[in-house]
């Protein structure tokens, strides 16, 4: 929302996140959703943060396939 900051600001965070799920597509486990609210810091932080962070959550979720963790 506008919350977030303005609309520059928040297209950029959805890019980002859309890259995201688009390279972890093919390790996730299969009939689950997610919703996905990022934090304003999400755009400080270089992108190869982000992805560790992101393959983090996954596998602290338990989202990713078993031996890709």
């Amino acid at each position: 929302g506008k919350k977030f900051g303005n609309a520059v600001r928040r297209n950029r965070v959805k890019r980002l996140f859309r890259v995201l799920i688009r390279e972890s597509q093919l390790y996730l486990v299969p009939g689950h959703a997610a919703v996905v609210f990022p934090k304003r810091e999400a755009l400080v932080h270089p992108f190869e943060r982000l992805k560790q962070a992101w393959g983090a959550t996954l596998a602290q979720l338990r989202l990713l396939r078993a031996g890709l963790e």
